[in-house]
C-alpha cells in the first residue's frame, strides 16, 4: 500500500507541475533541411503537453497529437520556384569579393516579397482569426518580420535558427561580433583568411548593417503595418525585445565566438533516425555494390540540374571510370550519356543511405544538416561549397581530416578522381569523421532538450529581459566608443597643441633674448 501511495503522490505532483502553455511557432522558409530542426522542436513541445500552433511549409500531420495545430504553407515551394531568377541566382552561386554585396541586395529583396506573401497567406489569416493570445511566439530568426506576431499577441519573443545567424540577427541580442574572428555566416571564408578575405569581411560587416537599418527594416516595417496591424511598434524596436536567440550550432563544428547570456548555442539536435524505405531498386543497388558507393548530392536548394553542362560532363566522365558505383541525386528523369555504374534518383532518404555500409564517400555542397548527418554516419566527404555557411562547414571537415574541399571553379577531372581514390582507400578519413562525431556529441545536454528548457524558461518568467545586453540599447557610435576616442583624441590634440605652442613660444623668447644679448655684446665691444 505504501508503494501505491508513493506512486499516487508522484503522479499528483507531476500533474500539478506540468505547465501547459499555448505556443506559436513560425518557420516559413521553404527548405526541408531548414525545417527539420524546427519540426523536432515543435513536435517535442506538443509531446510535452503544450498547445502548439505551427505556421510552416512542412507540416508533420501527426494525427495522434491533438494539441498540435499546423498551418500549411507548402505552396511556398512553388512560390520559390517562380521567383525572379535574376534575384534568386545569387543564392545558389558562391559569391566572390564584389558579388557578396550584390548577392545581399538581391536576396534581401527576395525575402521581403516572401515575408509579405506569408503575411497575406490564407493560412496566416486563419491563424490570426482563430487565436487571440499565446504564451510565447517562436520565430525563425533570419529577418525580424515574423517577430511582429509577438507584440500582436502580447507574448514574449523567442528567435531560433536552423544553423548560425547573420550579423543583423546577432546584433538584436547585442552579441559581440568581431569581423575577423567571427565573420558573417553568409561569407564563403575559410578559417585561414588572406588579407583580401579580411578586407572583405570588414567592409561587408559595415555594408550589411547600413543596408539593414536604412533599407531592410523600413521595408519590413511597412509590410507589417500594411498586412498585420498599423498599431505595432517599429520593427527595429520589436527585434530588440527578443528574449533569447537559440542557435542550432556546435562550437566544435562552427567558428568560436563570444555569446551573450541571451544567445543560446544548442550544440546540434540529434534527430531520431526515421527508417524510410530505400525502395526496392535503390536497396538492391546499394546491397549489390560490393566495391563501394560514392553518394553525390548538392542538397535541396542547389540542384544537380543547375550545374553547367560542362561540369555535368566532367562528373560523368570521372564516375564512368571509377571502380565504384555512384548514387546521384538528379532532378530530371533522364541524363545524357549516363554511365552504367550511376544510379539516378530525384529524392534520396539521405540518413539511411549514409548509414549503409557500402557507402564509402559523400560528395556534398556542405549544408549544415548534410554535414551533421555525414559526421553522424562516420563517412568522409568531398565538399563543393556554393553559398552561406557551406564553405565554413566543409573547411571544418578538412581541418579535422575527414575530407577534401574543391571549389567549383577549380574542379578538374584529375583532381576529383584523385580525391575520390585517396579518401576511399585511406581509412583515416572515416576514422576522423568518427572522432569528430564523438567530440560534437560530448556535451551535458542534447540540443533539443536545451531548446525546450529555454523556451519553457522564457514562458515561466514571461520573457527574459534580465538577460538583455546593454549593447542592444546603445547607439552605434557609443558601442564603437567613438565619443571616447573623440574625447581622448581631443585631449591628446590639446596637449600636443599646448606643447607645440609652448615650445614655439620658448624658442621665440629664447631667440629674442639671444638677439638682445648679442646686440648688447656688440655695443660693448664697440
Amino acid at each position: 500500500m505504501k508503494a501505491v501511495f508513493k506512486v499516487f503522490v508522484l503522479l499528483v505532483y507531476c500533474c500539478i507541475n506540468v505547465q501547459s502553455s499555448k505556443i506559436l511557432f513560425i518557420a516559413c522558409m521553404p527548405a526541408p533541411s531548414h525545417q527539420k530542426p524546427f519540426q523536432a522542436i515543435w513536435r517535442a513541445l506538443a509531446e510535452k503537453g503544450h498547445e502548439v500552433h505551427a505556421l510552416t511549409p512542412n507540416p508533420l500531420n501527426i494525427s495522434t497529437l491533438n494539441n498540435l495545430h499546423e498551418y500549411d504553407l507548402s505552396d511556398f515551394y512553388n512560390l520559390l520556384k517562380n521567383t525572379n531568377q535574376e534575384d534568386f541566382k545569387y543564392y545558389t552561386k558562391k559569391p566572390e569579393f564584389h558579388t557578396a554585396f550584390i548577392k545581399d541586395y538581391y536576396i534581401t529583396k527576395v525575402w521581403t516579397r516572401f515575408y509579405a506573401a506569408v503575411l497575406q497567406h490564407n493560412e496566416t489569416r486563419r491563424l490570426i482569426n482563430s487565436n487571440t493570445n499565446f504564451d510565447a511566439v517562436i520565430v525563425e530568426w533570419l529577418y525580424p518580420t515574423m517577430g511582429a506576431f509577438a507584440p500582436f499577441f502580447k507574448a514574449p519573443l523567442i528567435g531560433v535558427t536552423s544553423l548560425g545567424a547573420p550579423l543583423s540577427s546577432m546584433d538584436t541580442v547585442g552579441n559581440p561580433w568581431h569581423p575577423i574572428i567571427s565573420p558573417d555566416m553568409n561569407l564563403p571564408l575559410p578559417r585561414g583568411m588572406s588579407l583580401k578575405d579580411r578586407i572583405l569581411t570588414v567592409l561587408y560587416s559595415i555594408y550589411v548593417r547600413i543596408h539593414y537599418h536604412l533599407l531592410i527594416l523600413p521595408r519590413e516595417d511597412a509590410s507589417i503595418k500594411a498586412f498585420l496591424s498599423k498599431e505595432l511598434p517599429y520593427i527595429g524596436n520589436i527585434e530588440k525585445e527578443i528574449s533569447v536567440l537559440l542557435l542550432n550550432r556546435n562550437s566544435i563544428l562552427h567558428r568560436l565566438m563570444s555569446l551573450t547570456p541571451a544567445t543560446i548555442e544548442l550544440g546540434g539536435i540529434k534527430f531520431p533516425k526515421e527508417r524510410q524505405e530505400l525502395g526496392t531498386e535503390l536497396k538492391k543497388f546499394l546491397d549489390d555494390s560490393k566495391n563501394g558507393v560514392v553518394y553525390f548530392s548538392l542538397g535541396s536548394t542547389v540542384k544537380g540540374t543547375f550545374l553547367p553542362r560542362k561540369t555535368v560532363e566532367l562528373f560523368t566522365s570521372v564516375f564512368r571510370n571509377l571502380p565504384y558505383n555512384v548514387l546521384w541525386k538528379w532532378e530530371n528523369n533522364t541524363m545524357d550519356q549516363k554511365p552504367d555504374n550511376v544510379f539516378l534518383s530525384k529524392w534520396i532518404p539521405q540518413i539511411n543511405v549514409l548509414d549503409h555500409p557500402n557507402v564509402k564517400l559523400f560528395i556534398t555542397q556542405g549544408g549544415l544538416q548534410s554535414t551533421e548527418e555525414t559526421i553522424a554516419a562516420h563517412k568522409p566527404i568531398i565538399g563543393i561549397p556554393f553559398h552561406s555557411d557551406q564553405t565554413t562547414n566543409v573547411d571544418t571537415c578538412v581541418q579535422y581530416g575527414m575530407g577534401k574541399m574543391i571549389e567549383l571553379e577549380d574542379l578538374t577531372a584529375e583532381k576529383l578522381r584523385s580525391y575520390i581514390l585517396e579518401i576511399i582507400n585511406n581509412p583515416s578519413y572515416a576514422e576522423n569523421a568518427k572522432k569528430l562525431d564523438e567530440l560534437m556529441k560530448d556535451q551535458p545536454q542534447d540540443g533539443l532538450e536545451k531548446a525546450i528548457w529555454w523556451i519553457e524558461y522564457v514562458i515561466r518568467h514571461k520573457g527574459a529581459k534580465h538577460l538583455r545586453s546593454t549593447a542592444v540599447d546603445l547607439p552605434w557610435w557609443k558601442y564603437l566608443m567613438l565619443d571616447i576616442f573623440a574625447f581622448i583624441s581631443a585631449i591628446f590634440l590639446a596637449i600636443v597643441l599646448v606643447l607645440y605652442y609652448s615650445f614655439k613660444f620658448i624658442v621665440q623668447l629664447g631667440s629674442k633674448l639671444f638677439r638682445k644679448n648679442d646686440n648688447s655684446t656688440k655695443k660693448k665691444s664697440e
